[in-house]
């Protein structure tokens, strides 16, 4: 794993703790079950949803326009 890859994967870990711990509490309650939003950073997108109650962070990352790549924490 690349040190980027792992920055981003950093970052992901540390949203996942946040809407899933007191102070995400709020954002978690607005969304409904399945529902989602998509962060973008840099090159990277973050998409962020609602699973059982919990949040679910998905970093898809574009190599190319066509196609992303996907990974669920």
């Amino acid at each position: 794993m690349s040190m980027r890859e792992r920055e981003v994967n950093k970052i992901a870990q540390m949203y996942l703790k946040y809407l899933n711990g007191p102070l995400g509490k709020g954002v978690m309650e607005y969304l409904k079950e399945g529902e989602s939003f998509t962060i973008r950073a840099h090159e990277e997108l973050l998409r962020i949803s609602k699973s059982q109650g919990k949040a679910v962070v998905r970093v898809l990352q574009e190599d190319h326009p066509s196609k992303l790549k996907s990974h669920e924490f």
